[in-house]
């Protein structure tokens, strides 16, 4: 029923029921494409008094979405049963894709659907992983005092560039952020690695970010190359990969970090450039 085909008519009477926080919903799963009802919670309903009112809210909220067929729930939840409803996962129904292009302008008269197929387990973890990702980054920020613009989130922050070969290759990042402390601007390339790869799978996606880096398209557009962050599970997974990345002699001992979730906060703190020694050149620069 999520996704039976709606009318323009109807989708026009739908989007005059829906209140700026409903808007809001909708366009953050769209932003992520899948969330949980308490990622949601956090994103939107900020408000609340405590986590367990935001979670109420989020819930009739998206019981009530769901109803006008804007959203869906997966089968499977996060955390099983004892999850409860933070644990069911979200995304847009076809209906949800085509009101929030209409709302945005961006309609193109393509008779193309949203799929509605259920994910794989590792793609759901990772995306919800790089939602944490961005949940933490807001608050760790916030609570430095330190400002983050919008995070540029797949598919836009990814990088096309010609290779060595003179191909058209595409860099894809999980994350694209800048951070502002003072009188500098970071940058941020942010990797949320699930330790689900090898090593040598993660030296050859470094490898591509220097291959990225020697084209200087990024430089040339922001002045700087940002800083690449892997983001890890533990403390065991960080040690391989460091010991990987220093054992490797064609990668750059400047240009990766990695460190665990918690450890990111005092990361961003610190800067790209105390981390990535550069005079300037690799991943902060003055922001005027």
């Amino acid at each position: 029923m999520a996704n039976r085909r709606i009318s323009r008519r109807e989708l026009d009477r739908i989007q005059q029921r829906l209140s700026r926080r409903d808007s809001a919903i909708l366009g953050v799963v769209a932003e992520h494409r899948y969330l949980t009802t308490k990622q949601i919670s956090r994103f939107i309903f900020t408000d609340k008094p405590t986590e367990t009112a935001a979670l109420r809210a989020a819930s009739r909220t998206l019981s009530k979405l769901a109803e006008l067929l804007l959203l869906q729930s997966l089968q499977r939840r996060i955390g099983g049963v004892r999850a409860g409803s933070g644990g069911y996962v979200w995304h847009l129904t076809d209906a949800g894709a085509r009101l929030l292009r209409k709302a945005t302008g961006t309609e193109d008269g393509s008779t193309s659907r949203q799929r509605s197929i259920e994910p794989s387990s590792t793609f759901l973890e990772h995306t919800l992983a790089i939602a944490e990702v961005h949940l933490y980054l807001r608050q760790a920020t916030s609570e430095a005092n330190i400002a983050l613009r919008p995070p540029q989130l797949e598919p836009d922050c990814w990088r096309a560039y010609v290779g060595s070969g003179g191909g058209t290759l595409r860099l894809k990042p999980d994350l694209a952020i800048t951070t502002l402390t003072g009188d500098y601007e970071d940058h941020w390339f942010i990797e949320v690695d699930r330790d689900t790869e090898p090593p040598s799978r993660i030296i050859r996606k470094c490898l591509q970010y220097q291959e990225y880096q020697r084209t200087g398209t990024e430089q040339h557009r922001i002045g700087v190359f940002p800083a690449v962050v892997w983001i890890v599970p533990g403390t065991v997974r960080r040690e391989q990969l460091q010991r990987r990345l220093s054992a490797e002699p064609a990668i750059s001992k400047r240009l990766f970090t990695v460190v665990t979730l918690d450890h990111l906060a005092s990361l961003i703190s610190e800067g790209a450039n105390n981390i990535n020694p550069t005079g300037g050149q690799q991943g902060e620069h003055p922001h005027e």
